[in-house]
């Protein structure tokens, strides 16, 4: 049988794409202070509404201390942290939507690169705190508490997400963001229940994914799409936070959780 990149594909929980092609997530730089959108945002997405089956945001930080990823103030990165960014979220997902193909919110924590926090005079917070050389700024280690209502703003997030009427969520995994920091032993010296051992390198990723899975099964609709996005190794010359033999192991726990894609970026 004959497939073609214009074939209607129907993903795992149901969701119908109109072609087997995504548009991956790219920045635009067009938020206003505080990650709101502008117009110059509804008018990029726009354009791009008829660019593939399966349409995917750039990314918005789900908690307050999770970002800007870079200079705040205008353009700033856009963000999903609170109800005051619903109606925003709504008209980005009325934007992608308008000609018929999928939207997908990606959301996001920066962590250690949440640098807009540290230009305004803000902690930045991380898994451990490392005097990373290529940061002008500290980090401070995040505190057991910390970590689970973050783990509970990508919950919040997907929410907004599904009230604002986008059709799924990314979770991102890649990039050398939190989610990411935490999967790496360079930047994760924590030697309580989240580092240390792969396993427990793999727990705030995974208890990401399954609070994502929670809200979704309690608030959406049965045909929410759900993807994962990972950078396959973390390899710097001679330092290496993991291979793609540890990210394969934590991907085959990420894919027990029945999500509908995975999406590999270098």
């Amino acid at each position: 049988m004959t497939h073609h990149l214009t074939d209607t594909l129907t993903l795992r929980h149901g969701a119908q794409l109109t072609s087997c092609i995504a548009m991956a997530p790219m920045q635009t730089h067009s938020g206003k202070r505080g990650g709101f959108v502008t117009e110059d945002t509804i008018r990029y997405y726009q354009a791009r509404s008829q660019a593939a089956g399966l349409l995917i945001s750039e990314f918005h930080y789900v908690s307050e201390n999770g970002g800007p990823a870079y200079v705040p103030g205008y353009p700033e990165q856009l963000g999903a942290y609170s109800d005051e960014h619903l109606e925003g979220l709504t008209r980005l997902a009325q934007a992608l939507k308008k000609d018929g193909n999928k939207a997908v919110l990606q959301i996001h924590h920066g962590g250690r690169a949440a640098v807009g926090r540290a230009v305004s005079g803000e902690e930045v917070v991380a898994p451990s705190a490392i005097d990373f050389t290529f940061l002008d700024y500290p980090v401070r280690e995040l505190t057991h508490e910390e970590i689970l209502d973050i783990i509970a703003d990508f919950g919040r997030a997907t929410k907004r997400a599904i009230q604002a009427g986008f059709d799924g969520v990314e979770i991102h995994g890649a990039n050398h963001y939190l989610i990411q920091q935490f999967f790496s032993t360079l930047s994760n010296h924590r030697t309580d229940d989240w580092g240390g051992s792969l396993e427990k390198r793999m727990a705030f990723p995974l208890a990401v994914v399954k609070e994502v899975k929670r809200v979704v099964a309690e608030e959406g609709p049965k045909d929410f799409i759900i993807g994962y996005r990972i950078s396959p190794e973390e390899i710097h010359g001679d330092a290496i936070g993991y291979t793609y033999n540890e990210s394969t192991q934590l991907i085959a726990q990420v894919v027990k959780q029945e999500l509908d894609y995975i999406h590999v970026v270098l």
